[in-house]
């Protein structure tokens, strides 16, 4: 009998189920829908989702998972979840949502991070800056506006959801160190900071122990009464275990809407440019991000697409573009020098990007194709201190950025001189939630 973990992870745009076997590795199956959470009609830099919404498709996705002919519930040991990082809600003890969620690419505290001197911000403590976005802020200027309700607690998405199927509050270091505001040497909320922030310390949630067991599953899913609902592991640190395992000899870039960089550290060490996480099982994962990712190389689809209909009449697919541009890429000799930074950094968010090097000679669809490709890449391997690229024997990489695009694979290798291998695991977060379940359970 076959020993399974039902894995979730809650995406911006997507949110995918799968179950994974335990013995065999493998994905016994898997489910996924759109995250339709997203409101519309905001103000202006306020992106919200609704809470109550994410947790239907939650709950359908998981009966959908449930009730296929591969799966044997019976099987069901325990339930993993992933999700989004940064964002934040604001429920009651009940868990009825008092706020939408408040997601990552929320910017109504870009003013009051502005205001931060960095030299001041206990960067050494924390891992990172407080970033427009980040659930420190945002509790920061809810604060302010007198909107945070008397008995409330904060909770990021996967929390949220973890709470609702266990009746257990509480987050994890992964999820409590992405608003910026824990001490992630110690374990601990900064209270420093909360109090600078003018952050209830009331409204936080008990930090338990990365992938802790944090109660029985209370909602009807025609599964066993003994499964059990772990604490949520944030996306990047399950991204790195779904695509890289429990190792420390691998680097990973995962270019998708956005972009990261991430290598595994034995012990803490902060750099201006980076992030330094908390990872379960012990250590830490150095996280380089893009803000644009793989949505430069989208608006340069959408410059084409816009183009052609206005010289021809006709709309073209995104695959269709997207293909053509990949060939004209690989094809061309010449390469114009493309800065992709177009939506900034978030230490310096006024950044915009630049197209270089053209000449009389160079200004082709190809050259540009192949430009963006190589600014995306070299945006991330920018990224990493030379002295770090040489502890590690490859450079895995994950996302559709890179897996459809050959080109971007070859530029990786000549900009980190690693062997570049590309992930066979389809939804790598929601397989590195499964995995980390796994092992913190013993079921491996």
């Amino acid at each position: 009998m076959a020993d399974i973990v039902i894995a979730l992870d809650i995406g911006t745009t997507k949110i995918a189920a799968l179950a994974w076997n335990c013995q065999t590795e493998e994905i016994v199956d898997l489910v996924s829908d759109a995250n339709l959470g997203t409101l519309d009609d905001l103000k202006p830099g306020h992106h919200e989702q609704n809470a109550e919404c994410i947790y239907r498709t939650c709950h359908n996705l998981l009966n959908k998972l449930i009730f296929v002919e591969k799966l044997n519930a019976a099987e069901v040991r325990s339930i993993a979840i992933s999700g989004q990082m940064h964002g934040v809600l604001l429920a009651d003890q009940q868990l009825r949502p008092l706020t939408n969620l408040i997601t990552w690419c929320d910017q109504r505290s870009a003013e009051l991070v502005a205001s931060i001197d960095r030299n001041t911000w206990p960067a050494e403590r924390t891992g990172c800056f407080l970033h427009s976005g980040y659930g420190g802020a945002t509790l920061a200027v809810l604060a302010s506006e007198q909107k945070i309700p008397a008995g409330a607690v904060a909770l990021t998405i996967a929390d949220y959801i973890a709470a609702r199927f266990c009746g257990v509050i509480a987050t994890g270091a992964s999820h409590a160190a992405s608003w910026g505001i824990m001490n992630v040497q110690d374990n601990c909320w900064d209270r420093e900071l909360i109090s600078r922030l003018d952050i209830p310390v009331d409204i936080l949630p008990e930090i338990k122990p990365e992938m802790t067991e944090l109660g029985r599953l209370n909602v009807n899913l025609g599964l066993p009464k003994e499964v059990t609902v772990c604490l949520p592991l944030g996306d990047n640190q399950a991204s790195f275990f779904g695509t890289c395992g429990f190792g420390n000899n691998s680097m990973l870039l995962n270019l998708g809407t956005g972009g990261q960089i991430s290598f595994p550290l034995d012990q803490f060490d902060f750099k201006h440019e980076l992030e330094t996480r908390p990872l379960p099982f012990g250590g830490f994962l150095l996280v380089g991000a893009s803000l644009c990712g793989g949505r430069s190389y989208a608006y340069l689809k959408d410059f084409f697409r816009q183009a052609l209909k206005e010289f021809t009449g006709q709309e073209f697919g995104d695959g269709e573009l997207y293909k053509v541009m990949d060939r004209m890429a690989a094809g061309s000799h010449a390469e114009l020098t493309v800065d992709s930074r177009f939506a900034g950094t978030r230490l310096e968010p006024g950044l915009s990007g630049m197209i270089e090097n053209i000449t009389v000679n160079n200004f082709s669809p190809g050259a540009l194709c192949r430009g963006f490709t190589r600014g995306m890449i070299r945006e991330l391997t920018g990224m990493v201190d030379r002295d770090e690229i040489g502890k590690f024997a490859d450079v895995m990489v994950s996302g559709n950025g890179v897996r459809k695009n050959p080109l971007a694979m070859e530029f990786i290798t000549e900009e980190l001189g690693l062997p570049c291998v590309a992930s066979d695991s389809r939804e790598e977060a929601a397989v590195g939630a499964a995995m980390a379940a796994a092992k913190a359970t013993g079921l491996v």
